[in-house]
């Protein structure tokens, strides 16, 4: 939730840069970069770590739990591309 906290953090804090430029078409490409930036980073994230094989993994229960841990990493980082994803979409579409 924090994650998601943040975005909107961002996005409100994009939509204020737009406003005191007295810009609005701003919004799709800078919002667009953070929510794109954010997304890319996801898939890398979740590729690489994956891939990583550790010899120190004895348990599966060690497995099960940096699996959780890749796949919250993720989710937060989703979840912070959403607010921004929205704000461009709302750029491309409604104000242009």
């Amino acid at each position: 939730m924090k994650h998601f906290l943040l975005g909107l953090l961002v996005s409100g804090l994009i939509a204020l840069i737009a406003f005191l430029a007295d810009d609005w078409a701003l919004l799709f490409p800078i919002a667009g970069a953070v929510a794109v930036i954010a997304l890319v980073w996801a898939v890398i994230s979740s590729i690489t770590a994956g891939k990583q094989v550790k010899s120190s993994f004895n348990t599966s229960s060690e497995r099960r739990r940096a699996q959780q841990a890749r796949n919250a990493k993720v989710k937060n980082l989703v979840l912070f591309a959403l607010p921004n994803l929205v704000l461009a979409l709302y750029g491309l579409f409604i104000l242009s």
